[in-house]
């Protein structure tokens, strides 16, 4: 079972326009993933999957040409671009309109993932999540978070977190079941974040 919790972050000037930064560098090297796929197979027909283009990301860190600072947030923006192409396939296969993967624009490109909590990002006693290349980003939090972290998304003013115990039953707060919560406000100086729960049974 997983469980979501959104929480409002409110990062300075600079810390926004780091944040940026990552997300930029993230659609780049999707878009680049994306690229390189499409070419493989026009060129020589050759399939590429997630581990042939996982396996170049150290060289390309060690180049200084990927602006981001974690390696597992990288990983996991070849695995987004690896989930859509298998999801591509399996519409093929059931004869469905396939939808091939699109190049994305830094507009619809919205969040980043870390997929370990304590792996470039944490939350500090002190109220601000530490986000890796960014510093300390002040967060409020509404609802305390319960169980432990699995791992943490930011999205432009939002940030999910997965946790790893199933929390207690409680009321639906009017940041879950508001359509216009803090997830889908307008960009302004706050950021939101929210928290995802799994149980044991899941």
């Amino acid at each position: 079972m997983h469980k979501t919790f959104k929480y409002r972050l409110y990062p300075t000037a600079t810390q926004q326009e780091l944040l940026h930064q990552q997300l930029a560098e993230a659609c780049r090297l999707y878009n680049a993933a994306l690229q390189e796929r499409i070419a493989a197979y026009r060129t020589h027909r050759k399939s590429v999957n997630y581990y042939d283009q996982a396996a170049q990301l150290t060289e390309i860190r060690k180049a200084g040409d990927l602006g981001l600072p974690n390696c597992h947030c990288a990983q996991d923006v070849l695995k987004r671009l690896d989930k859509a192409f298998k999801a591509f396939f399996q519409r093929s296969k059931r004869g469905q309109k396939p939808g091939f993967p699109r190049f994305k624009s830094y507009r619809r490109y919205d969040s980043i993932t870390f997929p370990s909590h304590g792996d470039g990002n944490k939350m500090l006693p002190s109220g601000h999540l530490f986000v890796q290349g960014v510093g300390n980003i002040k967060v409020k939090l509404h609802r305390p978070l319960h169980g432990k972290s699995k791992t943490v998304s930011v999205k432009r003013n939002v940030v999910k977190w997965h946790r790893d115990r199933e929390p207690e039953a409680v009321p639906p707060s009017a940041d879950e079941t508001s359509p216009c919560s803090a997830s889908c406000s307008p960009p302004q100086e706050g950021v939101a974040a929210s928290s995802q729960s799994r149980g044991a049974a899941a």
